[in-house]
């Protein structure tokens, strides 16, 4: 039977199955656990102690985050050098451009605290490109301007979001929905991204219709508890309560949406929550070769489902077993401070009160013959505090947590004691990197790569005007079209801090004062190079790069077409052409 297109009330079954499905096998029912225990505002966070999914999670991002990540494409096919290195330099500057670091790094978080970690990539708009308001407003079709409505409001708030550019940003799981036994992002048949936005800017988007009869199901605190318990079946409904409590805000001015990437049609489809017609039912210009516009990255192997179990989840018990000894630890310090017993009548209430003071070398009288003898009357007390073993076995639930995660104790920060071989230290290291490269290349890395794939896809589709970028010195002109073609993307990751200011401009000068020597090279390409190599304006004016001043002239005789070096700067620059600083 040939696959027809679902009406609104079978979309409506659809995410009903999904949500169940994300509710199942993501452990959604203690996702708002692990978030509190993560920033420290759960109940149970009263309660002293170290918290280990917060202090392991940093460790962990600490280890995959890197500032400087650098992306190398190379061509499927021959003859495709000049395209590659166009594209390479445009690749680089969007990771920047667009705030792509930002965003991966919390879909790291969001990962380790939730299991998944979700980046979707669009173009243009933040809630979906439409070809045909293009055609109206851009003789090229390249920006749509649906940010704005049709007075010039702004409808969209992402300001990483521009007119003509692709973006990326990353998305809560919570607001992610895949078919029922869905196994990767990348053999699902539709996936859903829900949508909370105003009323008002709902009705002046152009890019949805139907919107007469609409109505608001939420109020903004909904939205917000929302997050904080597992989404229930009825939401779907005709309205959508969460607060109840007294003088909680009931004011429902918001709409909440599901944009549905239908890989089986091509479609975009949008619902609205107790609407019962489609606000979108249009060619889905973002999925390219059936991929849908989103970009998945998990730590935890996944065998059968795309859901899957959080790190904080292994840490979860080692965490309540930790408070549990802290609580535990507490008391018996607070029941081994100095205690005294006396006799009662043997010291008047004044007395002891002076015993207990800070004073130096107070005095206290002790009544005759209210005692045996004056050692009778006052005795210290003091219970035997014996924390040995809890503190045995906290340490071995903090390297049990370690080790579950893959980080060594030097990992996470701490100093390992003991003696240690250098073949122990290599062979913990060999082990410990074998672990992270696992995680780097199911997570980073892996993410970097799809997404800038899909963000090139973005490019060759939508960018047909020439634009101009400058490379090795030149400005080239291009269009996407001109770039297309078929790539292998390798994300590459450098640790090492950027250079100050005047540490690029001490490198360039060095390096130049070497290089200018050599009675071969062309002094004045030289100075390009390094200039357009270090980018700084004060290299320019030191170099001259855009005037003839200073710069050596090639006399007959010598090798490379001159018998000798003159400056046409009466000593004012020496053999080597070097301008007067």
């Amino acid at each position: 039977m040939a696959w027809k297109e679902l009406k609104l009330e079978e979309w409506l079954v659809e995410l009903e199955d999904g949500l169940e499905f994300r509710r199942r096998y993501g452990i959604e029912d203690k996702w708002s656990d692990f978030e509190g225990l993560f920033y420290n505002v759960d109940k149970s966070s009263d309660i002293p102690g170290p918290n280990i999914i917060q202090a392991h999670g940093d460790a962990l991002l600490s280890n995959l985050t890197v500032p400087n990540p650098y992306i190398t494409l190379e061509s499927a096919h021959v003859g495709m050098a000049d395209k590659v290195k166009i594209l390479e330099r445009i690749d680089n500057n969007l990771i920047y451009d667009i705030g792509m670091q930002e965003e991966i790094e919390d879909a790291l978080i969001h990962a380790y605290i939730w299991g998944v970690g979700f980046l979707k990539v669009g173009y243009d708009s933040e809630f979906g490109w439409d070809q045909q308001l293009a055609s109206l407003v851009d003789i090229n079709k390249e920006t749509a301007f649906s940010q704005f409505d049709k007075k010039g409001r702004r409808i969209e708030f992402n300001s990483l979001i521009r007119p003509g550019m692709p973006w990326v940003t990353s998305v809560l799981p919570h607001d992610m929905i895949f078919p029922y036994g869905t196994r990767s992002i990348n053999r699902t048949s539709w996936a859903t991204h829900r949508v909370v936005r105003h009323i008002e800017d709902v009705k002046a988007d152009p890019k949805y219709s139907n919107t007469r009869d609409l109505r608001p199901v939420m109020s903004m605190e909904d939205f917000v508890n929302s997050y904080r318990t597992t989404r229930k079946l009825y939401r779907l409904g005709e309205t959508v309560g969460y607060s109840m409590a007294k003088n909680a805000r009931v004011d429902k001015d918001y709409v909440e949406l599901f944009e549905i990437h239908d890989t089986r049609t091509g479609r975009l489809i949008v619902i609205a929550s107790g609407h019962t017609k489609f606000l979108r039912n249009d060619v889905d210009a973002l999925q390219f070769e059936g991929q849908v516009p989103f970009v998945d990255m998990a730590y935890t192997p996944r065998a059968r489902s795309i859901w899957t179990t959080p790190d904080a989840k292994y840490m979860y018990s080692d965490q309540c077993e930790l408070s549990d000894i802290a609580l535990q630890s507490q008391k018996q310090r607070r029941l081994s401070v100095l205690k005294f017993l006396f006799l009662k009548g043997a010291i008047q209430e004044n007395d002891l009160e002076t015993l207990l003071s800070a004073d130096v070398g107070p005095a206290v009288g002790i009544e005759q013959g209210a005692a045996p003898s004056l050692r009778d009357a006052v005795i210290p007390w003091t219970p035997v505090n014996n924390n040995v073993m809890l503190q045995n076995d906290a340490e071995y639930i903090r390297r049990n947590s370690r080790e579950r995660l893959g980080i060594s104790r030097n990992q996470a920060g701490e100093y390992e004691g003991g003696r240690k071989t250098a073949t122990e230290v290599r062979e913990v290291g060999q082990a410990a990197d074998t672990r992270f490269s696992r995680r780097m290349l199911k997570g980073p890395a892996r993410a970097y790569e799809k997404v800038i794939r899909i963000l090139n896809e973005c490019i060759f589709e939508f960018w047909t005007y020439p634009r101009w970028i400058e490379l090795d010195g030149e400005v080239v002109s291009y269009t996407g079209r001109d770039l297309r073609g078929e790539y292998r993307y390798k994300a590459k990751f450098s640790s090492e801090p950027y250079p100050s200011r005047q540490a690029r401009i001490g490198e360039a000068l060095q390096l130049y004062s070497m290089l200018s020597q050599d009675p071969l090279i062309n002094q004045i390409e030289l100075r390009k190079a390094l200039s357009n190599a270090y980018n700084d304006v004060k290299l320019d004016k030191i170099f001259e790069v855009n005037q003839n001043a200073g710069l050596p002239i090639q006399m007959p005789g010598m090798p490379g077409g001159g018998g000798g070096m003159v400056s046409p700067n009466a000593g004012g620059a020496g053999a080597s052409g070097m301008p007067p600083m």
